[in-house]
């Protein structure tokens, strides 16, 4: 299937894109967000580049754009990460503005995504759908992919926190969490703490994952490292409060928030996780205390806090629920396997044939 007069398919290197080319990655980047989430303030293209100029070593990433001229007007990619885990799957992005939607080219890009996974031997594609782009969720149903868990995007208005109850739950986690002591941590894992806090990671396995067919990831200490310095690249500020047992100061828990310097007012709530021997003394909303009090005091010009949290996590939607959270939207990971999108863009392919004879 060929793309409408006019346009053209242009493929990409993340790491080596020119600054002109992420200018206009930033454009259509901007367009799509507008769409999902209108109230935000735009990506600047010096946050796209620091983000894919030092994507971690064990992440290949695949990408094409279409363009209509010089403007980009869709573009996908794929996420083909090399650990021991999960090894069959490949994370898809891919989008199209919506004046160039019906034509096509997001069956074009997805021919390209697809054969890209196959050859690297992966089984099954990962998309994600956002209830505000309706066309995305239809095209993924057409295609036959399977919905593997639906989530919400949660939103904190900052000016309707009561600051009293941060500092309750501060209270109440020294008073309930004896033999447990805090501490915030300001951009990178302290080195001592390393080995500590690569245990630690582990938890993060313990968050629902509804029906989709993934794995356990378990990053090496080399992989952890490479991730973390794709944080401390990406130019975004963070702030990392950490539990530890004061017996042998071993970390059973953290969580982390972060935000851009460009795009001050959203901070970004991330992984929060208790090791399961931990648990029931009131630690997760402790640390939420502490990171958000920390980064409220470096960040005066936080508005919002975001975070995304699967439906089927009552625990975690309960914690974030108790703080002020509110839904913001609805998403979905969707699940397709590389035979069935091969199958559906042969069955468009002879459609397109037959409508042509």
């Amino acid at each position: 299937m060929n793309l409408p007069a006019g346009l053209h398919l242009e493929p990409y290197d993340a790491r080596t894109a020119s600054d002109a080319f992420l200018g206009d990655l930033t454009a259509f980047t901007n367009a799509q967000l507008h769409e999902r989430q209108p109230d935000d303030p735009p990506v600047v293209p010096a946050q796209l580049a620091a983000s894919l100029r030092h994507l971690p070593a064990f992440v290949d990433l695949p990408a094409w754009v279409v363009r209509d001229g010089a403007r980009i007007v869709a573009e996908a990619n794929v996420a083909l990460i090399r650990l021991d885990q999960n090894q069959h799957l490949a994370q898809v992005q891919l989008g199209v503005l919506a004046p160039y939607r019906r034509q096509h080219l997001g069956r074009v890009l997805l021919r390209h995504v697809t054969e890209a996974a196959h050859e690297d031997g992966r089984t099954l594609l990962m998309f994600s759908s956002n209830a505000r782009v309706p066309a995305g969720e239809a095209t993924l149903r057409h295609a036959g992919a399977r919905p593997g868990l639906a989530a919400h995007v949660n939103q904190l208005d900052l000016a309707s926190l009561d600051p009293q109850l941060l500092e309750r739950w501060n209270a109440q986690g020294q008073e309930r969490g004896s033999g447990y002591a805090t501490e915030v941590w300001e951009g990178g894992v302290p080195e001592a703490d390393f080995p500590s806090y690569l245990r630690v990671q582990q938890v993060t396995n313990d968050q629902p994952t509804g029906d989709l067919d993934v794995e356990d990831q378990h990053l090496s200490a080399e992989q952890l490292r490479a991730a973390e310095a794709h944080v401390q690249s990406s130019g975004r500020e963070r702030v990392l409060a950490v539990v530890r047992r004061t017996t042998d100061r071993e970390l059973v828990g953290f969580t982390e928030l972060s935000w851009h310097p460009s795009r001050p007012s959203l901070l970004a709530q991330g992984f929060t996780g208790v090791s399961p021997d931990a648990r029931g003394a009131g630690l997760g909303r402790w640390l939420k205390a502490l990171a958000l009090q920390r980064a409220l005091r470096r960040n005066t010009e936080a508005r919002f806090v975001r975070t995304e949290n699967a439906d089927v996590n009552v625990s975690m939607r309960r914690i974030n629920e108790d703080l002020g959270f509110r839904p913001y939207s609805a998403t979905t990971l969707w699940q397709l396997e590389v035979t069935q999108a091969q199958s559906y863009l042969e069955r468009s392919r002879a459609s397109a044939l037959q409508a042509n004879l």
